[in-house]
C-alpha cells in the first residue's frame, strides 16, 4: 500500500506545480500586467517537480507518476500485474486531487481561463501531429529514465535530475503545440476538472503510451546487456523501483541455511 501512497504523493506533485504555475502565468499577465514566467518557467516548474517528486519517494516506489511509465514497466516483466493496476489508480487520483486543489485555492475565474492547466492542442496543430509529438516527446522521457535509472550501469544518482531535466526541455519544445504532458495523470485530472475531455485524447493517452512502449523497448533489445541482470528464470520481479527484484528461492533458502550455519 506504501507504494501507492508514494505514487498518489508523486503525481499530485507533478500536477500540482506544473498546473499551478500555468495558472500564475495567467494571473501575472492578465490581472497583475506584469512580466510572465512563460513557457521556460512551466517547463522549469515541471521538472522540479518531477525531480522532488522522484528524489522523494523513488525508493518506496519508483516515482513513476506516470501511467504510460508504469505500463513499460510492466511490459517489460518489472511491475505485476496487480501494481500496474494500482499505480496507475494512484497516479490518475493524485493528478484529479491536484487539479481539484488547485481550483479550490486558486482565482476560480484565472483556473478557468486556463482550463485548469489541462494540456490542448495549439493552433494548427492536429491530432495526429499533437499524437506524434507525444509519442516522440515520452520516447525522450523514457528513454532516459531507462538509461539513468534501469540500467545497471547507469548513472542511478543522476536519475532524478537527468529525468527532471528531460521534462523541462520536453516542455520548452512542445508546450506549445500540445502541453507536452507525456503523462495520461498530468492530462487527466485537470481536463475533467477543466472540462476539456473532448474527442483529442489519444493524444494525451495513447500518445505517451506508444512512446514509452517504444522506448522501453528500444533500450531492452539494444543497450541493456543481458549479462548485466539475472537470467528471467532466476528472477521474482516485484514492485517498487526499476532495480527491484528478488532471488530465487532455492538461493533465498541457501543464503537462509548460510546464516543458520
Amino acid at each position: 500500500m506504501k507504494r501507492y501512497v508514494a505514487e498518489f504523493i508523486a503525481a499530485f506533485i507533478l500536477v500540482f506545480v506544473g498546473t499551478a504555475a500555468i495558472v500564475a502565468d495567467q494571473q501575472q499577465a492578465v490581472v497583475n500586467l506584469q512580466s510572465t514566467v512563460g513557457t521556460l518557467g512551466i517547463a522549469l516548474a515541471f521538472g522540479l517537480a518531477l525531480f522532488v517528486a522522484i528524489a522523494a519517494v523513488g525508493r518506496i516506489s519508483g516515482g513513476y507518476a506516470n501511467p504510460a511509465v508504469s505500463l513499460a514497466f510492466y511490459i517489460a516483466k518489472r511491475l505485476s500485474l496487480k501494481d500496474l493496476g494500482g499505480y496507475v489508480a494512484a497516479q490518475l487520483l493524485g493528478g484529479l486531487v491536484a487539479a481539484v486543489v488547485v481550483k479550490q485555492i486558486f482565482s476560480s475565474e484565472i483556473v478557468a481561463s486556463v482550463g485548469s492547466g489541462a494540456p490542448a492542442l495549439g493552433d494548427g496543430t492536429s491530432l495526429l501531429q499533437g499524437g506524434l509529438i507525444e509519442v516522440v516527446l515520452t520516447f525522450f522521457l523514457v528513454f532516459v529514465i531507462w538509461g539513468v535509472a534501469v540500467d545497471p550501469k547507469g548513472p542511478k544518482i543522476l536519475a532524478p535530475l537527468a529525468i527532471g531535466l528531460t521534462v523541462t526541455f520536453n516542455v520548452i519544445i512542445g508546450g506549445s503545440f500540445t502541453g507536452a504532458s507525456m503523462n495520461p495523470a498530468r492530462w487527466f485530472g485537470p481536463a475533467l476538472i477543466g472540462e476539456k475531455l473532448d474527442s483529442n485524447w489519444p493524444v494525451w493517452v495513447l500518445g505517451p503510451i506508444v512512446g514509452a512502449l517504444i522506448a522501453s523497448t528500444a533500450y531492452e533489445l539494444f543497450f541493456l546487456d543481458v549479462d548485466d541482470e539475472t537470467a528471467p528464470e532466476d528472477l521474482e520481479v516485484e514492485p517498487g523501483g526499476p532495480e527491484s527484484t528478488s532471488t530465487a528461492p532455492a538461493k533465498q533458502a541457501a543464503e537462509g541455511a548460510a546464516r543458520e550455519g
